[in-house]
């Protein structure tokens, strides 16, 4: 877990710090007002998440699982709090997630997430690149206190580069620390802060919207683009980063053969298990050809079976988004119709092809189980 430098220029953007006067005065990049909420759509790519509900080794969270004063919505048990009070000579308070192993941004890349905030109404959201080496962040006003609200802020818009500049991160570049800040050094008990359902994402301006809405939740998350697949990306696939199709991002899984010529198909581990929500689904992005069939599982842990969702008439030969409901239409493998519940937990999530012909082939990106919510869509 990296520990960031804080540098001074946003040593005067924590709320209550020194004013900027005269000529010091920076441009309007680094501030925002939190008036966007939820957005309506879902994000062309999510790139970064955490529910906190389970934490694998190396995703860092700065700050203790904490399981009392949550937001009340089915199948969501735990929140994060702060980390350190007083965060070193620099805010009373941090908190936030170190998204390991550094996934590749978007775009137009923005933040969304809920958040209980007590002291103010101000705080300075701050994430790393990796690749430029340098923070930038957004000195936020107009928060909510003493209640659990939503927030979405525009990064690619509204950021100011630690180091002065105001060249917002590009398409490619990997995320490191994500941290927020609040007040004064000496204000740490007047301060605090619960955060849960991190989501960053990016839109792209060239395609056309999502039809479907914002997740509620998302419980696993897999892109491929970063980290070596024996630590990162356990089971049973290819990660593809050379001969990719056309239209294919930076890595992708392929399907591989399974063991007695049965098909290929591709195994992804969800590790620790995650409880799924009142509305589990699932997007992926997908590029099929030699077959239009595909059945997409999932185990269900608490029930001790897997549930199933046959797919037919896919397009072939083309990069194309899918969206499953798998409370509303998958079936259990056993032939039972007990219902996939808020709070069940999940661990593997399976792509079969039919043994057809050893041109079938599969590859597969910007996989997202989430919780839908009670929204329709």
């Amino acid at each position: 877990m990296s520990q960031r430098a804080v540098l001074p220029l946003l040593l005067a953007l924590v709320p209550g710090g020194p004013a900027w006067s005269g000529e010091e005065a920076p441009l309007s990049r680094g501030f925002a007002r939190a008036e966007e909420t939820r957005p309506a759509r879902f994000p062309h790519r999510i790139w970064a998440a955490s529910d906190f509900e389970g934490q694998t080794p190396d995703y860092g969270w700065f700050g203790p699982p904490r399981k009392e004063n949550i937001p009340a919505y089915p199948g969501n048990a735990t929140v994060l709090g702060v980390g350190e009070r007083p965060y070193r000579d620099f805010s009373a308070i941090m908190t936030g997630i170190n998204p390991v192993p550094g996934p590749c941004m978007g775009k137009v890349n923005k933040l969304y997430l809920r958040y209980l905030l007590a002291g103010g109404t101000e705080a300075t959201f701050q994430h790393f690149s990796l690749t430029r080496n340098d923070n930038h962040h957004i000195n936020v006003s107009g928060l909510n206190e003493g209640r659990w609200s939503e927030v979405t802020l525009n990064f690619t818009r509204d950021a100011r580069r630690n180091d002065g500049s105001s060249e917002p991160f590009g398409e490619g570049e990997r995320m490191d620390d994500f941290k927020v800040f609040a007040g004064k050094p000496g204000d740490g008990k007047r301060w605090d802060l619960l955060i849960d359902d991190v989501i960053f994402f990016s839109e792209d301006p060239s395609l056309p919207p999502d039809p479907q809405p914002f997740p509620n939740r998302v419980i696993y998350l897999a892109a491929f683009d970063t980290g070596p697949k024996e630590k990162y990306w356990p089971r049973e696939f290819e990660l593809a980063e050379k001969g990719l199709p056309a239209g294919a991002y930076w890595r992708s899984a392929r399907a591989v053969p399974r063991k007695g010529g049965n098909g290929k198909w591709i195994r992804l581990q969800i590790e620790p298990p995650r409880p799924v929500g009142a509305r589990t689904r699932l997007r992926f992005r997908y590029r099929l050809t030699g077959t239009s069939e595909l059945t997409v599982q999932i185990f269900d842990l608490t029930a001790g079976d897997n549930r199933h969702i046959h797919l037919q008439d896919l397009k072939q030969g083309e990069w194309t988004f899918r969206h499953l409901d798998f409370t509303r239409d998958s079936k259990r493998n056993d032939g039972s119709q007990g219902p996939f519940a808020a709070g069940n937990l999940v661990d593997d999530l399976f792509f079969f092809l039919p043994a057809k012909s050893p041109e079938v082939e599969l590859f597969l990106d910007e996989v997202v189980l989430y919780d839908g919510g009670s929204q329709d869509g």
